[in-house]
């Protein structure tokens, strides 16, 4: 059940992973609250990379609650060093292979974002993680719907660059539609229907965050691309940025970037 994560940790990706956790905050915080998360819990969150879904979960759950991360790079020393600064003294990261996690005693809930579709057998995966929760409580995970992110009214080169990084991350051997799977994949680990819930991070030419996500996604991406023959008619990484904020200023468009389906069932 080891992770076959193909997006690498270097200083781009851990820049982009921490302007996904500022871009997705919001909806991940509500799609917690919606799961089930409250003060007092016990929570493991699995695939944790920097923290930012560990401590938007340790906020929930308070001092009287604990979260733990867990993830198989080594990563997890720049959530520790994170939390530290931060002064969060109910979260704790751990290095670890998911298939060579042992808990002392089970948790009330575990939780992952953007984690399930790079396991090799996600059901499998499910199954084997709600087993590390007592009954009643939370199995909730989210994941993306790349082939939903859109602009409007309609970005020619936004359009462009899209598509070719959703034939790149197919290239990666990733599923682009694998958010919308979650329900089918909750049921046969043999965990019910799940709950579920949608969120998607849009804004305008003035949202930075949100603009420099994309092209950092762009930039991740542009040497398969590249390889692929998809870059032809499309900014390089280092003019994506304003040329993108350029163009929706242009035509007074906002962008949608990749809708967040989060699952969740209650342990029988």
């Amino acid at each position: 059940m080891s992770t076959t994560y193909t997006l690498g940790h270097e200083d781009s990706e851990v820049r982009r992973l921490l302007l996904q956790g500022r871009v997705y905050r919001a909806d991940t915080r509500h799609a917690l609250l919606m799961a089930g998360l409250k003060p007092g819990m016990q929570v493991l969150d699995v695939g944790s990379g920097p923290g930012d879904v560990s401590f938007l979960a340790a906020e929930i759950v308070g001092p009287n609650g604990s979260v733990h991360g867990v993830d198989a790079a080594d990563i997890v020393h720049l959530a520790r060093s994170r939390a530290a600064e931060q002064g969060r003294t109910n979260v704790s990261f751990t290095q670890s292979a998911l298939d060579e996690l042992v808990l002392e005693e089970p948790v009330d809930a575990v939780i992952g974002r953007l984690i399930l579709m790079h396991l090799p057998d996600p059901v499998a995966a499910l199954r084997r993680l709600a087993g590390l929760v007592r009954p009643g409580g939370v199995v909730a995970f989210a994941e993306n719907d790349i082939v939903s992110v859109h602009s409007y009214p309609e970005i020619p080169m936004f359009r462009t660059v899209t598509d070719a990084v959703a034939r790149s991350f197919e290239a990666l051997g990733l599923d682009i539609s694998f958010g919308p799977k979650l329900g089918a994949l909750f049921q046969e680990a043999g965990l019910g229907i799940p709950r579920m819930a949608v969120g998607a991070p849009m804004g305008g030419a003035d949202d930075i965050d949100l603009l420099t996500y994309a092209a950092e996604i762009w930039r991740l991406v542009y040497p398969i691309a590249d390889g692929l023959g998809l870059t032809a008619d499309v900014p390089a990484p280092d003019d994506m940025l304003s040329l993108l904020q350029r163009e929706m200023s242009a035509a007074k468009a906002s962008i949608m970037m990749p809708p967040q389906i989060t699952a969740w069932v209650q342990v029988r």
